[in-house]
């Protein structure tokens, strides 16, 4: 039998807890809407091209198959003609409308010269699709298995702008880190100019949830270093790192080509601090552009082409 007193404390606890899982359910409202000021609007995004799903149904012949260049557990990806201009086109499988706009709002805001530049979208109650900018050269793994020759200087060139725009995310507040970064997601333009494809909406949701539990940021960044440390190795070698089963077996490769000397030892060396354990003594992805930065510098001025021996190679020492 309920006392009084037990009846007074639930006449009183009910509203209380009703407000505080309102107050709960506010806030998480604007966590995932993005109506507060750390966080990203649904409003119709600026500078970005609204299409109609006709529009892009002729743009790729009614989404043929022909055209299609990856599938995923997001969706489907195609090429398609807009005008006279080949671009590429995201079909995501339809999930909250909120949510995909507020990813369309966010990739809208962080547009930088490194990062694959996405240029529209169409949503509507059955199809959510982003438009992004054509990379005619496709990703840096495509150009390095198509056996394609590229100059000691260009390999800089490109893992400089890479850094650069994985330096980009890591720089927004809250920081975004890529968590899927490999020479796939790399892409190059006619000239060879590199940018940073898919950091999506998992690196901004991530991003969030590390806001709440630091605002500072945390180690959580010293992955995408340790994948960029790969990522240089695969550059500089061309193959996948997995498929070197020794010291020796990259010596092997290393001899027969002929590399600025200055610039190759740096370079190996901020490769090697990029992949050290623990993750806490990785360097922080401002410290990877200004060394490569230096690299470049070197190797665009110096005349001084020697062959790295393996004895170098592996004698470097990490300060």
């Amino acid at each position: 039998m309920l006392t009084h007193n037990t009846m007074m404390v639930i006449y009183i606890g009910t509203p209380i807890a009703t407000i505080a899982i309102l107050i709960a359910l506010f806030w998480i409202s604007r966590i995932l809407c993005g109506k507060n000021s750390n966080t990203i609007s649904t409003v119709t995004p600026p500078r970005l091209i609204e299409f109609s799903m006709e529009e892009l149904r002729q743009a790729t012949n009614n989404f043929d198959m022909a055209n299609t260049i990856g599938l995923g557990c997001y969706g489907v990806v195609y090429t398609g003609l807009i005008g006279d201009k080949i671009v590429v086109i995201k079909r995501e499988w339809c999930g909250l409308q909120p949510r995909f706009l507020a990813e369309v709002s966010y990739m809208s805001k962080i547009q930088h010269r490194n990062l694959v530049n996405l240029l529209g979208y169409c949503c509507d109650d059955e199809n959510q699709l982003l438009v992004f900018e054509y990379m005619v050269n496709g990703s840096v793994r495509d150009y390095l298995d198509a056996s394609r020759d590229l100059t000691f200087k260009k390999r800089i060139s490109i893992a400089l702008d890479a850094a650069k725009g994985l330096l980009h995310l890591h720089n927004l507040d809250p920081p975004v880190q890529h968590k899927r970064f490999t020479t796939s997601k790399v892409l190059l333009d006619a000239d060879l100019n590199a940018k940073v494809s898919d950091p999506g909406m998992l690196g901004l949701l991530e991003a969030r949830d590390l806001r709440l539990v630091n605002p500072r940021g945390g180690l959580a960044e010293t992955i995408d270093v340790f994948s960029f440390g790969l990522f240089l190795l695969e550059l500089i070698t061309g193959e996948k790192p997995d498929v070197f089963e020794s010291n020796e077996e990259i010596v092997q490769w290393i001899l027969p080509r002929m590399f600025n000397r200055s610039s190759f030892k740096p370079y190996m060396k901020i490769t090697l601090e990029c992949l050290n354990y623990p993750a806490i003594d990785r360097p922080k992805m401002d410290v990877v552009v200004t060394e490569l930065e230096t690299i470049y510098h070197n190797e665009v001025i110096s005349e001084d082409r020697g062959v790295a021996l393996g004895s170098e190679l592996f004698n470097i020492t990490i300060e």
